[in-house]
């Protein structure tokens, strides 16, 4: 009985809700996932090597926001890129991807100013869900 107790607990404390949308903040969700010891397993920053894939989440990424939502493309790669041009270190775009409970969570995210915009999606079998934007840091899911 002992032994059964002690994996029910293994198991509900080591267990990760994968919902975004239980955040408000994109720093929420850095936190969590921190405070549970996950770190990104891939970061993808530059646009000349994104796959098919990461040139589609960027495109839905960028023409989420109103004014840019008649962007092509090719528009949106260089505006996801157009931040980190010139610059040493991370000021621009990038993807984060998250393995969360057996689900692979991608953070696609830019600072056009001092926010943040983006998008979260859920990766499955070569193909994305989006989950959630980000809008001035802040979670709103769809």
């Amino acid at each position: 009985m002992k032994f059964l107790l002690a994996v029910a607990l293994f198991i509900t404390t080591n267990a990760f809700a994968v919902d975004v949308c239980s955040f408000q903040e994109t720093s929420d969700f850095k936190e969590a996932i921190a405070a549970r010891n996950i770190k990104p397993s891939k970061k993808s920053m530059n646009p000349k090597r994104f796959t098919f894939i990461e040139k589609q989440m960027v495109h839905l990424t960028i023409t989420l926001e109103g004014w840019l939502s008649g962007s092509t493309r090719e528009e949106a790669i260089e505006i996801f890129g157009d931040y980190q041009e010139g610059k040493k270190g991370f000021n621009g775009g990038e993807i984060l991807y998250f393995d969360i409970s057996g689900k692979q969570i991608a953070l696609v995210h830019y600072w056009p100013g001092e926010n943040e915009y983006g998008a979260f999606f859920e990766l499955k079998n070569g193909a994305y869900k989006l989950l959630a934007n980000v809008t001035d840091s802040y979670i709103t899911c769809k």
